[in-house]
Parts: structure tokens; sequence; C-alpha cells
């Protein structure tokens, strides 16, 4: 009964399992992350997100668990970006380290960073670079090795160089403002 009428979109019903769940999301979120401010915006996005998407809510499980499988897809989502942004002020702490050096020893620490831009990338995405690039696979044999098209070979092609300029120039970005 609940789920319908939250489906239907009835604040009333929004306001009432907000009530009810609000301080179990947050302790979730907190003991996964220890990070108070973090688990309260993490909440805040769950329930965001519950609202956004409650038209495909089931009436056939219980709505608790519904939300805490939203809970867990934010908190994936949080810990992935955490991660990724790790890696990227990992690579910006070592592209900062280095010198200036001579112009062959420029290409290797561009050719780091290429690798540490690469190590970022989700692991489809990586596993298909590392085919392309290092092993020199087409991306008809990356698509039968992987049973996945051609098409999606592209594009995760096409996305993966994207991010690895954007990495790459946004650490030449912040070593040579340094000087």
């Amino acid at each position: 009964m609940e789920t319908q009428l939250l489906k239907e979109g009835s604040h009333e019903t929004f306001l009432d399992v907000y009530q009810r769940m609000h301080i179990k999301l947050f302790r979730f979120f907190l003991k996964h992350i220890s990070l108070h401010d973090a688990a309260k915006d993490l909440t805040q996005q769950c329930f965001i997100r519950l609202w956004q998407y409650r038209e495909s809510l089931s009436c056939d499980h219980p709505l608790e668990k519904q939300i805490f499988i939203i809970a867990r897809s934010i908190l994936i989502n949080h810990i992935k970006k955490e991660t990724t942004q790790k890696k990227a002020y990992a690579a910006h702490q070592r592209f900062s380290m280095t010198a200036v050096a001579p112009a062959g020893d420029i290409r290797l620490e561009q050719a780091d960073e290429v690798n540490a831009a690469i190590e970022s990338l989700p692991p489809v995405r990586k596993r298909i670079m590392i085919l392309k690039a290092m092993h020199g696979y087409s991306n008809k044999e990356i698509a039968q090795s992987m049973k996945i098209s051609v098409k999606t070979v592209e594009d995760h092609i096409t996305k993966a160089f994207r991010h690895i300029r954007q990495v790459t120039a946004m650490l030449l970005l912040i070593f040579f403002h340094k000087f």
C-alpha cells in the first residue's frame, strides 16, 4: 500500500518514509565511509533518487529493501568516484614532483601520465584500451574476444581517449602553472 501511494506521488507517504528511514540510511552510509557530511549528502541523494524513480518501484518487494538497493548503488558510485579522484590526485602529485627535465625525459613522464590516466578508467574501458594500445588488437578482435559489438568497442575507445586527454591536459596545466 505504502509503495503504491509513493508510486502515485503522495508527498505525505514520502515524508513518512523519510522520517522512518533517514536515520537508518545515514548510519548505513556513515558505517561505510566514516565521514559525517558525506553520509548526510549520500542520504539526501538516496531520497532524491527515490522520489525521481518512484514510478519504477515494485509493489512485490518491501519498500525498505528497495531503498537500501538504491543506497547501495549510490554508495558504490561514491566509492568509485572517490577512487578515481584519489588516482588522479596521486598522478598529479607524481607529476608535480618531477622537475623540468630534458626533452627525452619529458616524453617518458608523459607516457607515465597516460598510463596513470588509463589506470583510472573503468575496468571494461581499461581492458579495451590495453588490448588496443598495448597489444595492437583491432576493434573487431576486441569485440570478438569480449563478446560485445564493434560499435561498443568504438564508443569505449572514444570515451577513453576523451578521458585520457582531459586527465593529461589537467596535469599539464597544473604542472606549467607552477612554473
